[in-house]
């Protein structure tokens, strides 16, 4: 395994997912090349690849990264999403989708970890702005950089706004049970 290929594989996702760019990728590939001691032909083509398409970038990060750790991958590109959603939620359904592909990439070459059952969600990836809020509670565990919000303590009473948050998270939760499921 090359030094890099975490960071190639961390890249790869972030690419597919349109958080970073092609020149962000030749940039990260320009810095890497001048801390090795040796010459890597596949590195200095992704240096020599501004003008390639994201496809072939990312399918020669694919190659850089032989032997990550995929999971982990996986948890830095949901962590990244989470951030990106906090300030920009137009992003929701590009982040479904994504999610969706990745789930399906890797479910059928490793065991993917129950934390990330609810990646598949073929049902609302095109309505993923109807669901943006399930979407941010669900990559905010993997956002290590943002602070989760601490619930507010309980009071006497619940007064109006709180009982209409506990309906909103029954159905919340209905709907995380239905898509882990995966029924139709």
């Amino acid at each position: 395994m090359k030094p890099y290929a975490q960071e190639a594989e961390n890249l790869r996702l972030l690419l597919l997912a349109g958080i970073v760019s092609v020149g962000e990728v030749v940039a990260w590939a320009d810095r890497t090349i001048l801390t090795l001691p040796e010459y890597d032909d596949d590195l200095v083509e992704i240096s020599l690849g501004a003008n390639r398409p994201m496809d072939e970038m990312a399918g020669r990060l694919r190659a850089l990264s032989e032997g990550a750790d995929n999971i982990e991958a996986v948890r830095n590109l949901l962590g990244r999403m989470h951030k990106v959603l906090l300030t920009d939620r137009s992003r929701a359904g590009d982040f479904s989708e994504t999610m969706w592909q990745v789930f399906w990439e890797f479910q059928h070459v490793l065991p993917l970890p129950r934390e990330f059952d609810f990646m598949n969600w073929a049902e609302v990836r095109d309505e993923a702005e109807t669901y943006i809020d399930e979407l941010i509670a669900e990559t905010a565990p993997f956002d290590t950089a943002t602070p989760v919000p601490t619930p507010p303590l309980p009071t006497s009473r619940p007064s109006q706004s709180e009982s209409s948050q506990k309906k909103d998270k029954s159905v919340t939760e209905r709907l995380r049970r239905f898509f882990r499921r995966g029924q139709k």
